[in-house]
């Protein structure tokens, strides 16, 4: 597999400061090497939040593609979006909620009951899997609903709902909660309610084994998530080395992987990061365990081929039915970047229009075309691992 290195050969330091402060910071001609070929670009390259933007037309020449950023053709009425999914998250349901983040029972079943009458299709995993990794079809206007860690409600109060309307959903479920039902907390799924609503389509995946909360990072007792930092150990008075937290989160995301396969036979493989955090190590391991499907917390419509999926809060108790729902259509977007005519999902910056030049996203081009791009903004460098080691 060959890599394109890319080197800044200016304001290295600048934009490095830039990316780590979130600054965007305009910089002076970079030197793209491509195969033993030098591509210069013409600039602006602006750096923001560790990503990249870059000329439309030196991306063409870098990747070998044609790029666009056009408003969408029209659509035939009724129909809100093609080609896309919006994937809604909940997490617990009660008949009585006491707090904005769990979702009343009424109301989600009204929010399913608009879902038909408004013309939207829920799809099953499975034919978001084929959608994703292997060309297959969708409806129109496809939905598909997640519930995220496994609470028993999604048992007692979604599940009825759900096959009063013919719906398939999926839950990423935190496997330690199952295997030890002693933790407290709120009720959790048992595997035998699981195996079955599985028998009537209803799919279980990964929330992590034991990783879904927050742990230390440094010696003032700093906080972030488990599964995306490198934690403290106080007795060295360090943080773990990669080699240490590689085999920490591997370790316990395989294990998932192993209590899902062996209760409940899966065959394919998901995984909700928690509080929708993840890194490119993340990315890495998730790779390494056959995990071809991810998502994340961030609100937008996913696209074909887009692995890492964004997903639309629809358990928030704070908004009617009607108003949870018509906020599907908000993320529809008005210009549409594509790649050879197909469609790029935008995780993070728009694409933008600068001195008369369109600016686009390099990471989520490099995505769509499966090239891994690391952005090595403290010693200026970017690495691109083409597919198959040939040419994009």
């Amino acid at each position: 597999m060959r890599k394109i290195i890319v080197p800044v050969l200016a304001a290295a330091i600048l934009a490095s400061l830039a990316g780590f402060f979130g600054f965007r910071q305009e910089s002076h001609e970079v030197d793209f090497e491509v195969g033993g070929r030098v591509l210069k670009s013409s600039g602006p390259l602006e750096y923001s939040h560790h990503e990249l933007l870059v000329p439309q037309t030196f991306a063409e020449s870098l990747l070998g593609v044609n790029i666009r950023w056009d408003r969408p053709a029209p659509l035939p009425k009724g129909v809100y979006y093609k080609n896309k999914v919006a994937v809604l998250m909940y997490h617990h349901l009660s008949r009585k909620p006491l707090l904005p983040s769990i979702l009343s029972v009424n109301r989600f079943g009204d929010q399913m009951k608009l879902l038909k009458q408004d013309g939207y299709h829920v799809i099953t995993m499975e034919q978001y899997r084929r959608f994703m990794l292997e060309d297959g079809k969708i409806p129109d206007n496809a939905v598909l609903l997640t519930f995220d860690d496994g609470y028993e409600s999604f048992y007692k109060l979604a599940f009825p709902i759900l096959r009063k309307y013919s719906y398939t959903a999926v839950d990423f479920v935190i496997v330690s909660d199952v295997d030890n039902p002693g933790k407290g907390g709120l009720p959790k799924l048992t595997w035998q309610q699981m195996r079955e609503m599985k028998k009537i389509g209803m799919g279980f995946y990964n929330h992590t084994y034991n990783l879904h909360f927050y742990d230390v990072v440094d010696a003032e007792g700093g906080k972030e998530p488990a599964l995306t930092a490198q934690l403290y150990i106080n007795d060295e008075n360090r943080n773990e080395y990669n080699e240490e937290y590689y085999r920490r989160v591997k370790g316990d995301l395989g294990l998932a992987e192993r209590r899902l396969k062996e209760e409940l036979g899966n065959t394919d493989s998901a995984l909700a990061f928690p509080y929708g955090a993840y890194n490119d190590k993340v990315l890495h391991v998730t790779a390494s365990l056959g995990i071809p499907l991810t998502f994340t917390v961030k609100e937008g419509l996913t696209d074909r081929g887009e692995r890492n999926a964004g997903r639309i809060n629809g358990g928030s108790n704070l908004r009617t039915p009607a108003q949870t729902i018509d906020r599907i259509r908000q993320f529809v977007p008005k210009r549409e970047l594509t790649v050879n005519g197909r469609s790029v999902f935008l995780a993070g910056v728009q694409p933008e229009f600068k001195n008369g030049r369109l600016l686009v996203p390099l990471d989520d081009i490099c995505r769509s075309l499966h090239i891994a791009m690391d952005y090595d903004r403290y010693n200026g460098t970017v690495k691109l691992t083409l597919p198959g080691g040939h040419h994009a």
